[in-house]
């Protein structure tokens, strides 16, 4: 299923799966209450952890996204979304990033069924049930430990800014950069936060490359930039929450603050608060904050892939629970995908030539590509199979989906992409079919 999956992953359950008995196969399997979420993800979650037990730190980065299946109104089980218009899921999700920027894989995800708040419900009933807020630490105490050598650091934005995040890292040894929603007291509840940070002295410049951001409610699309910033820093000390017995203790973390300077008229400026379990005692510390928190637009990219590569939403599946089966296929999908993207993108621009010595980006993307898709690609790019690089790749594709390649196009989108390879796979299936034909042929 998930093969057929990354074959077409724009297309239907039944443009997916020619035969009949595979797709009948394909729904008993999502509507099968035996099957959970993290069985059909335990293999790939176990092989995520193993990589990441190789690095120093690793980066969990976690951020909800509400699936939205309002116009589907036979499927039972959905809360609401969209504040309060829709109906769907929420799906939170943790995805494992190296400290560069590199996506590894899927370490945890919840499903969540928003409900409407009981009528006259005290702070004490809202603090014994489980709510939306809970789902940051939920995830924090599920990832756990990652080996001994490696320290995980849960990369959040400003709805993971709760103690209980906080408090649920420092519990099992983990560390925490949250982007702060609140301006809360410190220490002794003297000052707060903003005006803390606001007068400490500029610890440096730097800059940021700012990804274009679609229009959003009532937020205007803007368009990707380089953003230039100030950079300040302090250490504070967060008190708990007034009238939570579940918490007594303060907390000291570091804030970073950073501003943009000069930002265009049309665009909204940056304004980061940072908390933060790690040292900042000097600016290139500092720095490594930004830029980690940078990296958390890697998920809503992901997310984008989700919905807009694979057709997350378009399912026709009629229960939330199988729509969260399909959800968990598809989000390793999504990051295979788009891995092969960063390869590409890391490799060189769209139209830059080809390196002199390929070899060890080819090894890279033998180590995520089929045999099969290599020994194709190759042939339709006109190079041998060893010297296939991931941009050569991805430009194939790109370009077999209608992308033309000029200075002025920037990049394919996801939909030329996914156009480009549903027509290498029909390749690579008459590849295969022919092989298992005349076996006694060698095509490569």
């Amino acid at each position: 299923m998930a093969a057929a999956m990354a074959a077409a992953p724009d297309h239907s359950l039944p443009d997916q799966h020619e035969d009949w008995s595979d797709l009948k196969a394909t729904y008993r399997f999502f509507q099968n209450p035996k099957v959970t979420p993290e069985g059909i993800q335990q293999m790939h979650r176990l092989k995520v952890r193993a990589v990441c037990a190789s690095h120093a730190k690793i980066l969990a980065v976690q951020d909800g996204s509400e699936l939205d299946y309002t116009a589907h109104r036979a499927v039972e089980g959905l809360g609401f979304v969209g504040g309060g218009l829709g109906r769907g899921l929420l799906q939170h999700s943790t995805l494992a990033v190296t400290t560069e920027g590199g996506l590894l894989g899927v370490l945890h995800q919840i499903w969540w069924k928003r409900e409407r708040t009981a009528e006259g419900e005290t702070r004490r009933q809202r603090q014994a049930r489980e709510t939306e807020s809970d789902l940051w630490a939920k995830s924090i105490r599920a990832v756990g430990s990652l080996g001994p050598a490696t320290r995980v650091i849960h990369v959040t934005d400003r709805g993971g800014d709760c103690f209980e995040t906080m408090q649920a890292a420092y519990e099992l040894g983990s560390g925490f950069l949250i982007r702060a929603k609140h301006d809360r007291y410190l220490g002794d509840g003297d000052e707060r936060l903003w005006a803390l940070l606001q007068c400490q002295a500029v610890a440096g410049l730097r800059e940021v490359e700012v990804p274009a951001r679609p229009k959003k409610g009532k937020s205007p699309a803007q368009p990707a930039r380089r953003a230039s910033l100030t950079v300040r820093f302090s250490p504070v000390v967060v008190p708990p929450p007034r009238n939570d017995p579940r918490f007594s203790k303060p907390l000291s973390v570091w804030a970073v603050y950073v501003c943009e300077i000069n930002p265009p008229a049309e665009v909204e400026p940056i304004e980061w608060m940072l908390l933060t379990s790690e040292p900042v005692e000097h600016v290139d510390q500092a720095n490594a904050c930004v830029d980690w928190y940078t990296y958390r637009w890697l998920i809503e990219e992901w997310h984008k892939v989700e919905k807009t590569g694979c057709r997350l939403e378009a399912s026709q599946l009629k229960s939330a629970e199988a729509l969260e089966r399909l959800a968990a296929l598809t989000a390793v999908v999504a990051v295979r995908l788009l891995q092969l993207r960063d390869l590409a993108q890391a490799a060189m621009s769209w139209t830059e030539p080809e390196p002199e010595s390929p070899s060890a980006q080819a090894a890279e993307l033998q180590a995520v590509v089929p045999r099969d898709w290599i020994l194709v690609v190759s042939h339709l790019a006109r190079c041998r199979p060893e010297a296939l690089t991931p941009h050569r790749f991805w430009l194939t594709l790109a370009k077999r989906g209608g992308f033309i390649g000029r200075r002025s196009d920037g990049v394919p989108g996801w939909q030329t992409i996914w156009k480009g390879w549903s027509e290498i796979m029909m390749i690579v299936q008459g590849f295969e079919l022919h092989r298992a034909i005349h076996p006694e042929k060698s095509c490569g």
